[in-house]
């Protein structure tokens, strides 16, 4: 009996339990008509949803088209089983989503930068670094056409690009110069001209010539001269001619120099012109004397000397060298 009454008490216990369970987990879903369904998802089908109401009661099944987009999350929210999820997932993931609002673009006045204070003209120039940079390139371009037009017209170098150095009035040195005449170069010697034009040997030949002419007889019925006491016989010391001598200072010596003026002892046979001459180079490590350059290079020649009988390569760099001379190879 009384086993029977405490059954009795358990059980309506227990549904007093599961009303409020119910009730506690039962939810408002609005629908599209305006109304409302306050209780919880029982069944989740295809066709629409199932609720269990407040009062106990189950209601009539709810199509899919009649919840709103708040009930289909709710919804999706109370879902308790794979398949109620896969049911609302695609009915979840198509409502239309909300509108980003937009940020407020907050516009700020402009300053305007402070107008200079100094004054205009080509004197504003130094009040900035890009100017006193475009001032010291036109400075520099003025020296070098200053440089340029006194090689052009042969002025003296120090006074054109000393007149230039001048600040604001110094751009009237090239144009002033560059409008003068060009300076003629002082005359050369018959020897100079006649190397420049016809080589080393025509040189040679053009010196012993004016000294032959010195030393020429006397005319007949004239007595000779009496030889001076002590004086070499002119008839025993043959007349050699003077030697053609380029001196640094007057003369660049580099490649050029060498392959322009000394063409003919480049060669391995020498001509006719330069079979009995020489070449006397005087360096900082002595002097050397060859009949043929060997090898020339930006920097130094090779000159083939003798040197007990032999013959020898030597380096001669350019920077030592302060004398050349082309000379008759039995004057020495």
């Amino acid at each position: 009996m009384e086993q029977a009454k405490m059954r009795r008490f358990l059980i309506t216990l227990i549904g007093w339990l599961a009303m409020i369970a119910s009730v506690a987990s039962a939810g408002t879903f609005p629908l599209t008509d305006g109304s409302k369904i306050v209780g919880s998802p029982d069944a989740i089908v295809d066709k629409g949803v199932i609720f269990l109401l407040d009062g106990g009661d189950y209601s009539p099944r709810i199509e899919w088209s009649r919840f709103t987009p708040e009930a289909l999350k709710e919804l999706m929210a109370e879902a308790r089983t794979d398949a109620e999820r896969s049911l609302l997932e695609p009915l979840v993931e198509n409502l239309p989503q909300e509108v980003a609002k937009r940020k407020e673009i907050i516009i700020k006045p402009i300053q305007t930068p402070d107008r200079p204070l100094r004054g205009g003209g080509i004197f504003a120039l130094g009040g900035s670094p890009v100017g006193w940079f475009i001032i010291l390139v036109l400075y520099g371009a003025n020296l070098f056409a200053a440089y340029e037009v006194s090689i052009y017209r042969r002025q003296p170098l120090a006074i054109v690009c000393g007149l230039a150095a001048i600040p604001f009035f110094g751009v009237l040195s090239p144009i002033i110069y560059g409008a003068m005449p060009t300076q003629q170069p002082p005359p050369e010697s018959p020897n100079e001209t006649i190397l420049a034009q016809d080589g080393p040997a025509a040189a040679l030949a053009a010196a012993a010539a004016s000294e032959g002419a010195t030393t020429a007889p006397p005319e007949a019925g004239s007595s000779p001269a009496a030889p001076t006491p002590g004086a070499p016989s002119s008839a025993s010391a043959p007349a050699w001619p003077e030697p053609v001598v380029f001196q640094r200072g007057e003369f660049s010596f580099n490649r050029r120099f060498f392959e322009t003026k000394f063409a003919g002892f480049f060669r391995l046979v020498p001509s006719e012109a330069e079979k009995d001459l020489v070449l006397k180079i005087t360096a900082s490590r002595g002097q050397f004397v060859g009949r043929r350059i060997i090898r020339i290079t930006p920097n130094e020649l090779y000159l083939q000397v003798f040197k007990n009988e032999a013959t020898a390569d030597e380096m001669i760099p350019f920077s030592e060298i302060s004398e050349v001379q082309i000379r008759h190879k039995d004057s020495l």
